[in-house]
């Protein structure tokens, strides 16, 4: 008789989730003291309670030169073991290579917290002149990795390796080489060769400019004046692969404007949504109501939710009410007093 072989596996049952801590006016934060922090809301991952702590001038005395980043537990839980990484994003949301990772067991009656967190995460005098600390601002990443048990899994001596979906990078790669292009659009003298196929199945207003009875539906070439040659390579880029170029070297929160705009002109829903998500990671006293002003003329009902909730504390309002784009705010909007008032005694 043959002999055979059975296989069994035992694997971490876990439960992973995300929070997103994005510190405006980091210059006015750093300072306020050694050991004193800013705290995020309070995120569920894994049915327990978390915050993430920040310490803009160190959590000790002998860490004064560096920032530190700390997960807290807030949920009266006992030996919660969790792997947990900080990471500092990019402008444009990608991940960058500034990250910490560590395995922890949590315990909320235990006060000593020196493995909850990282009290030499980065450098101050680094971590202010990197290109992540932009228009005053950045957003850290925290990932949470709760170990919930264990499971059993049966295996099998061997398996088929199927690598992800690549789609996306052909669809840019067809637009990059231009293959079988059958429109060209002219954005004020630059030429960007497409095909109406692939616009019109992503956009219904291209649809109906390239398919429909608009002119445009025999035209080989199509020109467009209202938008910059950029934005305009960028909304195309984001029509091929479904994701952002990467905006560094640029103002990301100025092409996150004109992209938004673009975006509600052509439909894409999407597109809007990740430029609104830019625009809120990127607000500042200074920038808050030019933003407002933006989400109400395109309808960007979240955007414009963020926009009221930054100036519902009194101090950031009291310096947002001095900028210029406020009064030119209240002049065009004046409605929008009556809501800021609401959200301050809210």
């Amino acid at each position: 008789m043959g002999s055979f072989v059975t296989a069994s596996r035992v694997r971490a049952k876990t439960e992973t989730g995300s929070h997103l801590f994005t510190v405006s006016d980091y210059s006015l934060i750093k300072g306020i003291g050694i050991g004193k922090y800013i705290q995020s809301d309070v995120f569920i991952i894994g049915g327990y309670d978390w915050v993430i702590r920040f310490y803009p001038d160190g959590a000790t005395a002998e860490d004064k030169n560096f920032v530190a980043f700390y997960l807290m537990i807030e949920s009266g839980s006992t030996d919660v073991k969790a792997q947990y990484a900080f990471t500092v994003l990019h402008q444009n949301g990608h991940s960058s290579d500034m990250n910490a990772t560590k395995l922890h067991t949590f315990n909320s009656k235990n006060t000593n917290i020196n493995g909850w967190g990282f009290p030499k995460f980065a450098k101050r005098s680094a971590f202010e002149v990197l290109k992540y600390l932009k228009n005053d601002s950045f957003t850290i990443k925290c990932t949470v990795n709760v170990v919930k048990g264990t499971r059993l899994q049966a295996t099998t001596p061997c398996s088929i390796v199927v690598p992800p979906s690549n789609s996306n990078q052909q669809f840019a790669r067809l637009l990059e080489t231009s293959d079988g292009a059958d429109v060209t659009f002219v954005v004020k003298g630059e030429r960007f060769k497409a095909h109406r196929c692939v616009l019109a199945a992503r956009s219904a207003v291209f649809k109906a400019e390239l398919y429909g009875c608009m002119r445009e539906k025999q035209a080989k070439t199509i020109t467009v004046d209202d938008i910059e040659p950029s934005v305009f390579k960028a909304m195309l880029y984001f029509i091929y692969s479904d994701s952002l170029p990467d905006f560094e070297g640029n103002d990301s929160r100025s092409m996150a404007q004109h992209l938004l705009i673009s975006a509600d002109r052509y439909d894409l829903e999407r597109l809007k949504l990740l430029c609104e998500d830019l625009l809120c990671k990127n607000l500042n006293v200074s920038t808050v109501a030019n933003t407002l002003l933006l989400a109400e003329r395109h309808n960007c009902k979240q955007l414009k939710t963020q926009c009221l909730q930054f100036m519902s504390y009194r101090e950031v309002l009291r310096a947002v009410a001095l900028t210029e784009a406020f009064h030119f705010l209240m002049k065009s909007f004046p409605s929008f007093l009556k809501d800021i008032i609401c959200k301050l005694f809210e």
